[in-house]
C-alpha cells in the first residue's frame, strides 16, 4: 500500500484515460469537454507530482525511481502535453479531426513518457516506450480520409517495429553480459569488468 502512494500520478493518469473513454462514448460530440478534462487532468497530475516527497525513492524491487530529476522531467512533459492540447485545438477543428480519441491518445502517450522517465529497469523502460509508441502510431494515422496520413502511420509502425526488435535484442545482450535489467546493477557490473 505504501508504494501506491509514490505512483499516484501514473495511476491517476491511467484511470483518467479509462474514465475519459467512457465519458466520450456516452456523450455525443463531447470533444470540447474531453479536451478540457484532459487539460485539467494534466494540471492535476502536475500537482500530484509536486506533492511527492523530495527524497530519492525506489519502488517495485528498485525498478521504478522517483527523484528530483524525474519529478522535474515529468512536470515538464505534462506541461508540454497540455500546451500541445491547447495549441492544436484550432488545427484539429479546422481539419475536422476533432474526435474524442485525440486528447485521450495524447494522454496515453504522455503516460508512456512519464513511465519511461521514472524507469530504473530495462523492462519498465520498454513498457513505457511501447505505450508511447502505440499512441503515436495512432496519432500519425489519425486523419483517416487522408492518404498521406495513413501512409505516414504505416511507415512509422514498420520502422518502429524494426527499431523495437533491435532494442529488445540489445537489451537481451545487456542482460546476458550483466545478469540484470536494473540500471544500477548494470552500471556496477560494467564498471567492475
Amino acid at each position: 500500500m505504501q508504494t501506491i502512494i509514490y505512483i499516484l500520478p501514473e495511476i491517476f493518469l491511467a484511470l483518467s484515460i479509462m474514465t475519459l473513454l467512457m465519458v466520450g462514448v456516452f456523450l455525443k460530440k463531447a470533444f470540447k469537454l474531453v479536451n478540457l478534462l484532459t487539460i485539467i487532468i494534466l494540471f492535476f497530475s502536475v500537482a500530484l507530482i509536486l506533492n511527492q516527497p523530495n527524497e530519492t525513492i525506489k519502488v517495485f524491487d528498485e525498478s521504478y525511481i522517483i527523484d528530483s530529476l524525474s519529478k522535474f522531467m515529468k512536470v515538464l512533459t505534462l506541461l508540454f502535453s497540455s500546451f500541445i492540447l491547447l495549441a492544436s485545438k484550432d488545427y484539429v477543428k479546422n481539419n475536422k479531426i476533432d474526435k474524442i480519441e485525440y486528447p485521450i491518445i495524447i494522454l496515453a502517450a504522455t503516460l508512456g513518457m512519464v513511465i519511461m522517465i521514472s524507469s530504473y529497469d530495462l523492462i519498465i523502460f520498454y513498457l513505457g516506450l511501447e505505450l508511447q509508441s502505440l499512441s503515436l502510431y495512432i496519432l500519425a494515422a489519425f486523419k483517416t480520409d487522408n492518404e498521406k496520413s495513413t501512409e505516414a502511420g504505416l511507415k512509422y509502425f514498420v520502422l518502429s517495429a524494426l527499431a523495437s526488435g533491435l532494442l529488445l535484442y540489445g537489451c537481451s545482450l545487456i542482460y546476458g553480459f550483466t545478469g540484470s535489467t536494473n540500471f544500477q546493477i548494470i552500471s556496477s557490473n560494467l564498471n567492475q569488468s
